[in-house]
């Protein structure tokens, strides 16, 4: 849907309502993760000129018994044995350990907003992709979960 031809915007079914100057925008993103191997997390993410950092999400539970699950047991596991020896050899060297733990990483100037469904996350991302490569404003709203 069109709006005005500056500006991106997005109205969410919680009442939140997300607007962008076409022109400000400096990268846009989509990408997957893992978050503390208990929820798969698909996020875009957009960029300004200003401090300001917007992340709409989808997540989901990683259930137990999921390929992902397993796979982050074995990486645990590998983890804990690798700090072990390392702690054998130098004791410091098994403390020295980069985690992304969800609230606590959230960065300053950071919007978010969780959509309902990742579906409507693929129609927000192909809705600014329009807006962004046309140069054309447009408006986006979630759909009403089925």
């Amino acid at each position: 849907m069109d709006s005005n031809p500056q500006f991106w915007q997005a109205s969410f079914g919680n009442g939140g309502h997300y607007l962008v100057k076409l022109g400000s925008i400096i990268s846009a993103s989509k990408h997957e993760y893992i978050s503390d191997a208990a929820a798969r997390v698909v996020e875009v993410t957009i960029g300004t000129s200003s401090e300001v950092v917007a992340r709409f999400y989808f997540f989901e539970p990683v259930l137990r018994d999921t390929p992902i699950a397993a796979g982050q047991m074995l990486l645990n596991r590998a983890e804990e044995v690798k700090n072990q020896v390392a702690a054998r050899v130098a004791p410091s060297a098994g403390k020295l350990q980069v985690v992304k733990n969800y609230p606590t990483s959230t960065h300053a100037h950071t919007v978010e907003y969780a959509l309902q469904t990742e579906a409507a996350l693929g129609s927000l991302y192909n809705s600014l992709m329009a807006a962004i490569h046309t140069g054309r404003g447009r408006t986006w709203k979630e759909p009403a979960p089925k």
